[in-house]
């Protein structure tokens, strides 16, 4: 009797190990020929943005070392975390990939109550691909010249308020006004493109801009400089001075992107997916287009990148707390 049981047993032992072979073979074949049809990269953020910017130039570049399309998907709303959450429960097989950053993977959890995904655990961090300085501008008509006019109208209690479109502008804006005991009223919108169109409109009297978005408006005098958030002047605004050379030396906040793609994917995945980006930004085209976009290119990858998304996560939560800056 017991020797039908043990054949039985055998030969099913046997169709689960053939099962998991062959599964294996599968899950290689696939990482040797990944991609083999287009690639999505989620921007939670609307067209226009930082965000959406760096996508369109790295994107292009990935194309055509990947060989395979790169579709940008911009799915804007909630600070981001709309967009970043459709990715982190998307499949783990490098076809659905989200441009992170410092708003949706590092500020987020300090300004929405139920954020429904983790920065650093719910993903792959692939690589980061550049830092953005932040521009404090005004609009012209507002009389607000510098920062020491802009404090002067608050102690003169004149009503102000600014704009914001993602959680990088609103925890530095909180973090500035916190320092400089500046009181104003803040508007939220889903991005920073439309902030800044109220802000040329004059319905909102100041603003902290990634300079990707803003630097066109300041360019052509319809947005006034105020202050960057760089240790140093930026060769291409070097009379517009740094908030730590004006007395804001807690002014330490980061703004950054990257690209990441879900937790499981496999490591040959995310690693070729890292190499491509690493070529992307050795390449003196896309680093000058990020450049000419006010970006500073920052590649990091690997446990590197992984650590720095810890730190960020610490760091912007912190100066949310000290500013304030209660989620919501």
């Amino acid at each position: 009797m017991s020797y039908p049981f043990t054949t039985t047993r055998r030969f099913a032992l046997g169709v689960v190990a053939c099962s998991m072979s062959l599964v294996a073979a599968h899950a290689v074949a696939q990482d040797e020929v990944y991609p083999n049809r287009p690639i999505k990269v989620v921007v939670p953020f609307a067209a226009g943005s930082a965000s959406d910017t760096v996508a369109r130039i790295v994107g292009a570049s990935l194309a055509s070392s990947l060989r395979q399309p790169v579709v940008i998907d911009n799915k804007a709303g909630a600070g981001g975390t709309i967009g970043a959450a459709s990715v982190a429960q998307a499949a783990p097989d490098g076809y659905t990939l989200v441009l992170t950053s410092s708003s949706t993977h590092s500020g987020a959890a300090a300004l929405v109550k139920r954020v429904p995904y983790d920065g650093v655990a719910d993903f792959v961090h692939v690589s980061r691909i550049a830092n953005i300085p932040l521009m404090l501008v005004a609009n012209p008509s507002k009389n607000l010249p510098d920062v020491a006019a802009l404090i002067q109208a608050s102690q003169n209690k004149v009503a102000l308020n600014y704009g914001y479109g993602n959680a990088s502008s609103q925890i530095a804006t909180g973090t500035f006004n916190t320092e400089s005991k500046v009181n104003a009223q803040g508007i939220p919108y889903k991005s920073q493109p439309p902030a800044v169109s109220d802000l040329i409109a004059g319905q909102v009297d100041y603003m902290f801009g990634d300079i990707s978005v803003v630097k066109a408006f300041v360019d052509a005098k319809k947005l006034v400089p105020l202050a960057v958030s760089t240790t140093a002047r930026l060769p291409n605004f070097s009379n517009v001075p740094t908030l730590q050379e004006q007395g804001f030396k807690n002014f330490d906040l980061v703004v950054w992107v990257g690209l990441a793609a879900p937790k499981g994917t496999p490591q040959a995945i995310t690693d070729k997916l890292a190499q491509a980006v690493s070529a992307a930004l050795k390449n003196p085209e896309v680093a000058a287009k990020l450049t000419d976009a006010g970006m500073q290119v920052a590649p990091l990858a690997g446990e590197a990148m992984k650590a720095f998304a810890i730190s960020q996560q610490k760091i912007w939560t912190a100066r949310a707390d000290a500013a304030g800056v209660k989620p919501e």
